[in-house]
């Protein structure tokens, strides 16, 4: 029984870091769900076990969270953010000192994955039309947007599985959170401004060609700021 459940982990769990298995056309949801069936089915679970590992509060406290993020994405929010973002006139270093700030502080409230999907389209046509590679600024809002979700309890479900396993309190758990993911915000910012000082900015060789990459990566026109 034990050695069935340490192969069904294992298989579920190096499908959750490629995104998939070769062998099966399943998703990161997909194959966790798999992962739940098959323990049911070798009956190293029972249905009434695995209907009490599931959190209900924390899977409505999450939905709920994702249709509000749902919603100010709808409504021009986070556009509308991001754009107050480009029109700062900063250096490079500090416009994405702004934007790890920003997005972090997003993603402590609201779903970071809505945060990253909204904002990056319009992140991209602002570092273009400034002549700066987008590259840089992308990463910064992918990895500032995981380590500001983990500041408060709402961030994403892990936090509210450990704030309810451990009784915190939405204080507490800020007060213990806030230290190393300020230190994570300034770590990635230094690690990418330092990478990539003095090679911000773009020919417009370059940013042609970035434009053209963003194109075929997209395969149709449709970034926010609705350029044909």
């Amino acid at each position: 029984m034990i050695a069935t459940i340490v192969i069904i982990f294992a298989f579920v769990y190096i499908g959750m870091i490629l995104g998939g298995l070769p062998f099966l056309q399943l998703d990161r949801t997909g194959i966790a769900v798999l992962g739940a069936i098959s323990l049911i089915a070798t009956e190293s679970m029972t249905l009434e076990e695995a209907g009490r590992a599931v959190h209900v509060p924390t899977l409505v406290l999450l939905f709920s969270f994702m249709v509000v993020s749902a919603q100010l994405r709808l409504g021009g929010f986070y556009t509308l953010v991001t754009e107050k973002l480009g029109a700062l006139r900063v250096t490079p270093p500090l416009f994405l000192a702004a934007l790890i700030a920003v997005v972090a502080a997003l993603s402590g409230v609201f779903s970071n994955d809505v945060v990253c999907l909204a904002t990056a389209p319009v992140l991209i046509e602002i570092c273009l039309s400034r002549r700066l590679d987008p590259v840089p600024f992308l990463l910064a809002l992918c990895c500032s947007a995981n380590v500001g979700s983990a500041a408060t309890l709402i961030g994403n479900p892990q936090n509210m599985l450990i704030g309810e396993t451990l009784k915190m309190s939405f204080a507490g758990y800020l007060r213990g959170a806030v230290i190393p993911v300020g230190l994570g915000l300034v770590i990635t910012w230094l690690l990418i401004a330092l990478w990539w000082r003095g090679r911000w900015e773009l020919g417009r060789s370059r940013t042609e060609s970035k434009l053209i990459k963003i194109y075929v990566w997209n395969g149709m026109r449709i970034l926010i700021l609705g350029k044909p």
